[in-house]
């Protein structure tokens, strides 16, 4: 690694980290409401009810087996689209209204709107990351680790042009301490930070292999708990909590 083997060395997330990734899936619900509301009209049930009962569809679906694929939709690409199709049949079922193969069809094309390269560029970054990235860069070797299907992530990571800041991009299935403890025995005398929106994945995973980790949630309607009693001293005086990413480069001021 050359002139990073005693430097700072940072890895962050993806997903409600650098990009908001829940304002895409709103994005295509939004439209699913719209189409099920002309569809429907006045028989509709309360949109709110649907987007629950979506939700733990979408949520069954990671355990359940595509049929065109014969393995589990995990994160893969299909699994939302087929989420909405499956809700508006449900809701036909239900006797709302008469199953039709070409809204289906209409519908699942609502669903690929979250992996559009186009929209994912038109959303872009959080606020603050460009500059926060830039910055980093110029003093740290930057590493992308980002959870999920590959064909997915592969998607945002061209859309946002994100190969400009990171040296290292990685796509994995999971997160786990024996995944971090790679990067404290490739740098074992560098400063090595995790940074991410999800405790347990992105921070937990990574005080474990004995990282340092630097928590930025994403405030959704749901708040990720946080167990500080499960934390040792150790991982206390080596966690760092923010409340945006434009906070980071403060951190390291000393070294930026």
């Amino acid at each position: 690694m050359g002139r990073w083997d005693k430097g700072l060395i940072l890895i962050f997330d993806l997903d409600d980290t650098l990009m908001w990734t829940e304002y895409l899936y709103s994005l295509a619900f939004l439209e699913y409401s719209k189409l099920l509301i002309e569809i429907f009209q006045r028989r509709l049930p309360y949109i709110g009810s649907i987007a629950k009962r979506s939700e733990e569809i979408s949520h069954d679906k990671i355990k359940e087996i595509n049929l065109a694929t014969g393995q589990p939709y995990g994160f893969s690409m299909n699994r939302y689209p087929d989420t909405l199709v499956a809700s508006y049949k449900e809701l036909c079922d239900n006797g709302f209204g008469t199953y039709d193969e070409k809204i289906a069809a209409q519908i699942r094309n609502i669903g690929m709107m979250v992996f559009d390269g186009v929209k994912i560029e038109e959303a872009g970054l959080v606020p603050g990351a460009e500059n926060t990235l830039s910055l980093l860069r110029r003093k740290a070797y930057l590493i992308l680790v980002t959870k999920g299907d590959k064909e997915v992530q592969e998607i945002k990571i061209k859309a946002l042009n994100l190969e400009r800041w990171f040296s290292e991009i990685r796509i994995v299935s999971n997160k786990t301490k024996e995944s971090f403890l790679e990067f404290r025995e490739r740098f074992p005398d560098s400063l090595v930070y995790s940074i991410g929106n999800s405790f347990s994945s992105d921070i937990k995973s990574a005080l474990d292999a004995g990282l340092a980790g630097i928590f930025i949630p994403c405030y959704t309607w749901k708040a990720e708990s946080i167990d500080y009693s499960s934390l040792t001293p150790e991982q206390l005086r080596n966690f760092i909590r923010l409340k945006k990413i434009e906070e980071l480069p403060a951190v390291f001021s000393d070294i930026i």
